[in-house]
């Protein structure tokens, strides 16, 4: 008999920990330049679209958990999706997750993680001559890409054979990403560099003014990348203690914390460098720099590294169990097999080690060609189709299931669901426009998944 339910591990500053730890990643150090240039250099464009997402993300947020809450099963997503639409489309959205979403992103973030590592502890290549120099940058590479894979090993081991010991981690490691953070906040926010950070040329101004929507929306695009993730903490539901309220509130705090330092930091940015300076300046570390001095360069540096471990961490956390969710319903290819719980760790062993051949394969694939940015570029806003299915996913619930037990009810129903619906629209609709090609590839990978289907 399949094993579905057990005590949670987790607590409430597990759970919070790990949405804030795997959204705030290694996207919000480099997409202040990226943001400000799909906004045309407009910097009120910007900021609106960095508040805009942050209440998008709110809303999001707000929506997906009463449908959460409702259905605390293990697998999140996969789960909710496969209550409210069936068990076919709850198991594509699973096939993404195990072999497009997570493992890429655990591979991209593995790999960043080892190369800030390396840059903080000045590992660089060293030779005579041009030749030389070029051999040890190649064998500087390789060496990252098996050290990102030996991390990924660490990393899984931990969370596959302890029961608690990935939890710690990513509490602390939330806990220390977030001072670098919080520092350029506050000392950007007192500087006087730039006292009207919206002043904008007439030149930009008469180029912005007229497309500011499409503009807004294709910025959204970037925004809505540093806040991705925070819907993966329903993939280890089952791990939470008194999941009905602790999931909910995880998700609405911590989305809500993120997007208020989001907002902020964008702001202090700006107070410390004009948007067309900004611009070809670049990221954090030249404003740290002009805030702190040469030796914030590090201090910031290393602020990503940690970073990019807690979200690393976080996300193989969670990919641990979708082999087994996917398992439990009889769908994936060997249910039996894959569908066995580990009663020690509490933990699906071999749903885990699943997950860690795709990722390493992923550092494999990312080591022949020599492109840490190619998996990456297979864009998440993918899932946002998903997301808008949980959306509607409130009204289908309520509809379908009134006998539910409901511990959590999206505020001012239906207007933020049906917000909530719009902002995923709008999004979409722009990432479509924005990376056409990535979205096609992220749909057949999406729809191979049924040629292993099983009912």
């Amino acid at each position: 008999m399949l094993e579905t339910k057990k005590e949670g591990r987790y607590g409430f500053p597990v759970a919070l920990s790990t949405v804030v730890g795997i959204v705030i990643g290694i996207g919000i150090f480099f997409k202040a330049k990226p943001v400000l240039e799909a906004a045309g250099g407009n910097p009120k464009l910007a900021i609106i679209a960095w508040i805009l997402g942050g209440i998008i993300a709110i809303v999001s947020g707000l929506t997906a958990a009463e449908v959460g809450a409702a259905i605390p099963e293990s697998g999140g997503m996969i789960a909710w999706i496969r209550k409210l639409y069936g068990h076919k489309m709850g198991y594509l959205v699973g096939w993404a997750q195990a072999f497009i979403y997570t493992p890429g992103l655990v591979a991209v973030l593995a790999y960043y993680f080892v190369l800030f590592a390396f840059e903080y502890l000045k590992i660089v290549p060293t030779g005579a001559t041009e030749e030389e120099l070029n051999k040890s940058k190649y064998w500087l590479e390789t060496l990252q890409y098996l050290v990102a894979m030996g991390a990924t090993t660490f990393i899984y081991i931990v969370n596959i054979y302890t029961k608690k010991c990935g939890g710690y981690i990513q509490t602390v490691t939330t806990i220390i990403k977030i001072l670098p953070l919080v520092a350029i906040i506050i000392f950007g926010m007192a500087s006087k560099n730039n006292p009207t950070p919206m002043i904008m040329s007439q030149e930009v101004l008469a180029k912005t003014s007229g497309n500011a929507i499409s503009l807004i929306g294709l910025a959204l695009v970037p925004i809505m990348f540093t806040f991705d993730g925070w819907i993966l903490i329903g993939t280890i539901a089952g791990d939470i203690k008194n999941v009905e309220k602790n999931l909910p509130k995880a998700i609405i705090i911590g989305i809500g914390f993120i997007a208020f330092c989001y907002a902020t930091l964008n702001i202090a940015i700006l107070r410390v460098y004009p948007a067309t300076d900004l611009i070809i300046q670049g990221g954090l570390s030249s404003v740290a720099i002009k805030l702190f001095g040469n030796g914030a360069a590090q201090f910031i540096l290393l602020g990503i590294t940690i970073s990019a471990f807690g979200a690393l961490n976080g996300n193989i956390m969670v990919s641990t169990r979708i082999p087994y969710s996917l398992a439990l319903t009889g769908n994936f290819p060997k249910s039996k097999y894959f569908s066995v719980l580990d009663k020690k760790n509490e933990q699906p062993v071999r749903s885990s080690w699943l997950m860690y051949v795709v990722s390493i394969s992923y550092l494999v694939i990312m080591l022949i060609m020599k492109d840490p940015d190619t998996l990456s570029n297979i864009p998440t806003s993918l899932f946002f189709f998903f997301y808008l299915l949980v959306f509607y996913g409130v009204f289908l619930l309520r509809r379908n299931y009134p006998e539910i037990e409901r511990p959590y009810r999206v505020p001012f129903f239906p207007v933020l669901p049906i917000l909530a619906i719009i902002g995923g629209l709008y999004i979409l609709s722009s990432a479509i426009m924005s990376g056409p090609i990535y979205m096609l590839i992220g749909i057949i990978i999406t729809l191979s998944g049924l040629i292993f289907y099983k009912k």
